[in-house]
């Protein structure tokens, strides 16, 4: 398996049709719009941005084919208040 960050045109595309992929049979699936995941990650739309910074990857198998993908965050401002620093994740699709 292959593990890529998100970090060009391409790989922000592969981002968003990994779950198109992996739910194109489900018919109880909605598909989010492609403008409201990319403002999660936009920091000119979402104060997350701020105090926080998040990454996202996409998987691929060996063959190349999307299988899966995640986000993970963190608040700087409120992941040092425990014990174990303490972050979030997210858009797990796999």
């Amino acid at each position: 398996m292959i593990l890529t960050e998100v970090k060009d045109k391409a790989t922000k595309k592969a981002f968003l049709d990994t779950a198109r992929i992996i739910y194109k049979n489900d018919s109880n699936w909605v598909c989010p719009l492609d403008n409201d995941i990319e403002a999660v990650f936009d920091p000119l739309k979402n104060n997350f941005h701020q105090y926080g910074k998040c990454t996202r990857w996409i998987l691929r198998n060996n063959d190349g084919e999307l299988i899966g993908r995640v986000a993970a965050f963190i608040n700087e401002k409120k992941a040092y208040h425990y014990e174990q620093p303490t972050g979030g994740m997210g858009f797990l699709n796999a």
